[in-house]
């Protein structure tokens, strides 16, 4: 994969659809419950009534990002120059918007403009201060219209909230400043939710938006080295430019920089490009001198990696195990198609949120996207952010499309073999059937280990080896937890799981966890990329026409769990303990009939592990409970029968591990949730 000429790609196609500035357009998320009650509001300067006042609030739309041009917050930036500013980043335009967006056109040259005379006059008028030292008000607060007696300051070294003090009831009060607008416009508590702060200046009875003036736009796009007017102190001037080559082009042209790396946004995908390549691989002037930097761009193509970063943020964004994912297909042959690309993507983000394969094989071939003239791959980075810088988690590169398709083939053919025990299993399944703890970061919850299933599902898509153990313990561990969490007043942990719709039904649970482990279990083994196998590398039934005429004479109970057993694979060894857990199942009914709703008996399993020692007391307290229940019964002593048959001497070497024999056990009795018995209803 190679991101820089991906993205380059995407953004060279629509180069002629998106303004290159609206590639620093941010976006808004709001709550449901907020959507309807959003506005904007304007920060007005009105030098025809000489006063400043916030007013006239305009209903939020998502299109006034773009109108009003809201570029986020200037992270890491020296200069803070962006005007419209979120109502919780109102400290800015009060305190140092207004004097670095006058030092910014000082340092662009750009002191005839209109916008710096009106930032003058600004001045002049006392309104603004615009030579006061970084850090102190730049806004003059006498000018700000207010309620009578009420003063304010910033609280000192907080960004977040204003102290405002009230002469006349000698209280201070500390607000954030949502609630600080609200409280000067008189609303009190209002049930507005102010979103975005546009300042304007009214003079001479117009309207002057400053986000919206050519100044201010020509002064954001050299700042972020976009377009022709773009100033970057590392590039000669015309007169004695020398040509370098760029990087993504291959073309050797004047003005090609790695500077302009650092103007990428700190959370989009150029980033990743950025803080995984280290600008540094510089030639020697004495041996080649026609390059800057290895990872050097030339103006066009810089823009095209804007554009291409805002059209990646907006159409290839996807969803992978709960984290954020940018979805990339890429042609191996030919020009990039986005018709083909986008269809591509939505279907592999579809393959890791869908319930059932089936259902996916199914809307793959209505759409006709296997293309094997001009096969693809799909490149995958898995990233978290906070808006003001971006966390790297995995990414997964090259991934034929083709290897969807196969993986959903074997999950529709697995489960088709395990029905009804299990009615449906794809990628999606395999995040609800591996434990994810969520913790609280900065109030905001945070999937701590969730780095074990994105390398799983890497291991599956990229033919990477997975150990077998490490299966069998991310199956007990689902078990250990999802229980638990069950066994409590109130669900608190390991949503992933999907637990709320088995309150009340652990036995469920147990059920789809084990049969979910046995398809995954089946589908690595196919596809070769396990250690050491699950089960017998033979299938007993050779066909779904022989299998179904077997059935017709295999009526006893006994006899179908045979089937069943023969069909998965199961060893000997896997038989016996599957027993085994049919019988636990046997103790845990009689004892929910007998009103032990939390079932004792599975107090005895160690989700941990359990040594051969252990799983044979495990053997004679059910024995036992069979006995005191008056539950064993000729179908029981079948069980026995089998569990001793498959079971053969006691050996100096079990082959199975402590947490395979729980797994086996669990099997057991997962199979006969739901099954009725000739003794027990």
């Amino acid at each position: 994969m190679n991101l820089p000429l991906i993205t380059a790609a995407i953004g060279a196609q629509f180069r002629d659809d998106i303004d290159v500035l609206d590639s620093r357009i941010k976006s808004i998320k709001l709550e449901e419950d907020e959507k309807d009650r959003a506005y904007n509001i304007f920060m007005t300067f009105n030098l025809d009534e000489d006063k400043l006042l916030f007013d006239d609030p305009l209903l939020y739309n998502e299109r006034h990002t773009r109108e009003f041009k809201y570029f986020g917050n200037n992270s890491g930036s020296s200069l803070q120059t962006y005007v419209v500013r979120e109502v919780k980043a109102l400290y800015y335009l009060l305190a140092e918007v207004w004097m670095d967006l006058y030092k910014a056109l000082e340092k662009e040259n750009m002191n005839n403009s209109e916008l710096y005379q009106l930032l003058k006059e600004l001045e002049e008028n006392k309104f603004v201060f615009l030579k006061e030292k970084k850090g102190k008000m730049c806004i003059n607060f006498k000018k700000l219209i207010l309620p009578q007696d009420i003063e304010i300051e910033i609280k000192s070294d907080d960004k977040k909230k204003i102290l405002v003090k009230d002469k006349k009831d000698e209280k201070d009060q500390t607000m954030n400043y949502e609630n600080f607008i609200k409280y000067i416009r008189g609303e009190g508590k209002s049930k507005y939710k102010y979103v975005l702060v546009v300042p304007r200046i009214i003079k001479d009875g117009n309207e002057i938006i400053v986000s919206k003036h050519p100044d201010y736009i020509e002064l954001i796009k050299r700042l972020n080295k976009i377009g022709e007017g773009t100033s970057d102190n590392s590039i000669e001037t015309v007169e004695t430019a020398q040509k370098r080559v760029c990087y993504i082009c291959g073309n050797s042209k004047v003005g090609v920089s790695s500077s302009k790396t650092s103007k990428f946004s700190r959370s989009g995908i150029n980033k990743f490009f950025t803080i995984t390549t280290k600008n540094s691989a510089r030639f020697l002037e004495s041996t080649i001198d026609n390059y800057d930097d290895v990872y050097s761009f030339c103006d066009e193509c810089y823009q095209n990696l804007l554009i291409g970063e805002k059209v990646i943020e907006e159409k290839f964004k996807g969803n992978i195990a709960g984290e954020s994912a940018y979805i990339l297909p890429e042609s191996m042959m030919g020009e990039f198609n986005f018709n083909y690309i986008s269809k591509i993507k939505e279907h592999v983000d579809f393959a890791f949120n869908v319930n059932d394969s089936l259902n996916w094989l199914k809307s793959v071939e209505a759409e006709a996207i296997i293309d094997q003239k001009n096969p693809y791959v799909v490149n995958f980075i898995i990233y978290r952010t906070d808006g003001r810088s971006v966390e790297l988690l995995d990414a997964f590169e090259d991934i034929p499309f083709s290897r969807f398709v196969k993986l959903n083939e074997l999950f529709k053919e697995k489960v088709k073999k395990i029905k009804p025990h299990l009615e449906y299993f794809s990628l999606s399944s395999i995040y609800h059937i591996i434990p994810v703890r969520k913790v609280k970061v900065n109030q905001k919850e945070k999937q701590i280990d969730i780095g074990r299933v994105l390398t799983l599902y890497k291991s599956i898509l990229s033919d990477y080896q997975v150990e077998r153990e490490t299966i069998y313990s991310y199956a007990s561990e689902a078990l250990d937890k999802g229980i638990r969490q069950l066994s409590k007043g109130k669900i608190d942990n390991y949503e992933n799981l999907q637990l709320t719709k088995y309150i009340g039904k652990t036995d469920f649970f147990i059920k789809t966890i084990i049969m979910s482990y046995i398809v995954l279990m089946k589908v690595l083994q196919e596809l070769k990329i396990v250690d050491k196998y699950f089960f017998k590398n033979r299938q007993f039934w050779e066909g779904e026409k022989l299998m179904d005429e077997k059935k017709e004479f295999l009526l006893a109970q006994v006899e179908q769990i045979e089937v069943f057993l023969e069909q998965q694979g199961f060893t000997d060894e896997e038989k016996a303990l599957f027993y085994l857990g049919t019988l636990l199942y046997r103790v845990a009914l009689a004892q929910f009939i007998k009103e032990h709703k939390t079932k004792p008996i599975l107090k005895k399993i160690q989700f941990q592990g359990m040594n051969i020692n252990e799983v044979l007391r495990l053997y004679e307290d059910i024995i036992e409970k069979l006995r005191q229940y008056d539950k064993m019964t000729l179908f029981a002593e079948n069980l026995i029968n089998r569990f001793h048959n498959y079971f053969g001497p006691l050996r100096k070497r079990w082959p199975l591990s402590d947490q395979a024999n729980v797994f086996y056990i669990m099997a057991g009795y997962a199979y006969m949730v739901g099954q009725k018995t000739p003794d027990i209803n």
